[in-house]
């Protein structure tokens, strides 16, 4: 469409849209769609993906990432508006991340659903916990059982704190949503991982991946770019005319109720 093509002259590379409503997930599913796109534009040296979602599965974003770096020398996400959660994992794994003004990312903790997980009454399916919630609350019990010149629990206290929680949450769920919080990290470092490849990378690495995992309170936190790059991502303004027509297609899709990439 006249839009991409626009947005294309602008940043003078291929440009792939993947676009998600606010009902759909960044997920699995868009590989075949988003195989056949990348098969039809053949390798560049540059590749362009405009992207807005408010997130998804944990797994996503690699097979993504990788998926696209196998037909591009130099990878970079656009955002014009927002790229959450799993988009904000799915950015890490481009050489650079190009935001609007209005463009922002998120904390990448995630959340869980599991069969074992608490349900609203008549609901099909388990209300998702946030890792961190979970982290959060296992963090208190663990906290207020240290003697303290305020409060002492007695052990048979304690233990009927945690009877009660797991009364509402099982332990095996519990063992999911922590395996959900390592495999946040381990994605995320992986991503990072295909563009920041010197040894001395290691620790800014491991620096950027623990604080949007573990240093926000909020997973809708709204990170800007300006906070992202004190991060350490390799995030760049987006230049007059490529804010233009990032903001042109953004203001077309979230007309449009559409979820699959586009060129």
């Amino acid at each position: 469409i006249p839009l991409i093509q626009a947005l294309e002259q602008a940043r003078g590379n291929r440009v792939i849209v993947y676009w998600l409503t606010d009902l759909a997930r960044v997920s699995e599913a868009v590989v075949p769609s988003l195989y056949d796109q990348l098969s039809a534009i053949g390798h560049q040296k540059v590749l362009d993906l405009l992207l807005f979602t408010r997130g998804g599965d944990t797994e996503a974003p690699w097979r993504i990432v990788t998926l696209m770096r196998e037909f591009c020398d130099r990878f970079a996400v656009l955002v014009p508006y927002r790229a959450y959660s799993a988009g904000t994992v799915l950015a890490m794994g481009a050489d650079e991340i190009v935001l609007t003004p209005m463009g922002v990312l998120s904390p990448i903790d995630p959340s869980r659903t599991h069969p074992l997980l608490p349900r609203r009454e008549g609901a099909a399916q388990a209300e998702p916990i946030s890792v961190q919630d979970m982290r959060h609350a296992m963090t208190f019990i663990r906290e207020t059982a240290k003697p303290s010149e305020e409060t002492t629990y007695t052990p048979e206290a304690m233990a009927q704190i945690v009877t009660a929680l797991f009364d509402k949450i099982h332990p095996l769920a519990i063992g999911a949503i922590e395996q959900s919080y390592a495999l946040s990290k381990l994605i995320a470092t992986r991503c990072l991982s295909t563009h920041m490849t010197s040894p001395d990378d290691k620790k800014s690495i491991e620096k950027i991946v623990n604080s949007l995992c573990d240093d926000y309170k909020s997973h809708a936190y709204p990170i800007c770019r300006k906070e992202a790059r004190d991060i350490g991502l390799k995030v760049v303004d987006a230049p007059p005319s490529v804010d233009q027509a990032m903001m042109d297609m953004a203001k077309f899709y979230m007309a449009r109720d559409v979820g699959f990439p586009k060129t």
